[in-house]
């Protein structure tokens, strides 16, 4: 009985150490190459396994794909956990998870391109069922303490008081998206536009969506000057459309 636990053992950690050997090497290869140039075939000769050995463990290209896509994403998850215990007002602490994926990118651009391409491929494709227990299970906590240090912030002061937290939850989120996913059409590399480093380029956009969610006496002022329900400028509008 010993030895019968002892060589399932042997197998069982075998399979995995095969299983992980392969998303290792076609994380490398999807990285260097793109996800569409590559093939079962280049994954078995660059693992030295069998194609059929391959299918043994994934029945497709996607499927291998989809598991280092859940991989990525849950590491992405793991780091943000630093950033939640980050003490702060609501609007360091959204300053800090920003800024902090905002460097992420540019110390991983590879793997922000397999993301991006990931989800130009295969994302429409995927049961949404699964991508969506997927991201509920690592992004969904996120956005939970994202909306949590919003209302953290209007309530602080930090934060504009005008600010929708589910509104402003849906943009942060569409807002990284967006830009991993510009990162991604560059190749993974820190490419110059307009003679500008990208990585200068991306710090700035993230500074000024930052500053616009942040409460500042420039904003106050504003607000104050927005002109009255029937104030000079509005009375003009109004004649103006008028028949």
């Amino acid at each position: 009985m010993t030895i019968r636990k002892k060589s399932n053992g042997i197998y069982i950690a075998h399979r995995t150490s095969q299983r992980e050997k392969i998303l290792e090497v076609a994380e490398t290869l999807f990285i260097e190459r793109g996800i569409e140039s590559i093939t079962i075939a280049d994954i078995a000769a660059a693992s030295r396994l069998t194609r059929a050995t391959i299918y043994k463990y994934f029945p497709n290209l996607k499927e291998i794909a989809f598991n280092i896509f859940k991989t990525v994403v849950s590491a992405w998850h793991e780091r943000n956990k630093q950033v939640w215990s980050y003490p702060g007002n609501g609007f360091q602490r959204i300053e800090k998870f920003l800024t902090s994926i905002c460097d992420h990118l540019f110390q991983s651009p590879d793997e922000a391109r397999f993301l991006a391409e990931f989800n130009h491929l295969y994302a429409k494709e995927w049961p949404s069922s699964q991508v969506l227990e997927i991201l509920e299970q690592t992004v969904g906590e996120d956005k939970s303490l994202i909306l949590k240090c919003i209302r953290q912030g209007i309530e602080d002061g930090s934060l504009r008081p005008d600010l929708d937290p589910d509104l402003t939850m849906a943009a942060i989120h569409n807002f990284n998206a967006s830009l991993l996913g510009r990162l991604g059409q560059m190749g993974g590399k820190l490419q110059e536009e307009f003679d500008i480093g990208a990585d200068v380029i991306f710090n700035e956009i993230y500074r000024i969506f930052i500053n616009g969610i942040k409460m500042n006496s420039v904003s106050v002022k504003r607000k104050s000057k927005a002109p009255a329900e029937n104030g000079p400028w509005r009375k003009a509008h109004k004649r103006k459309f008028k028949k």
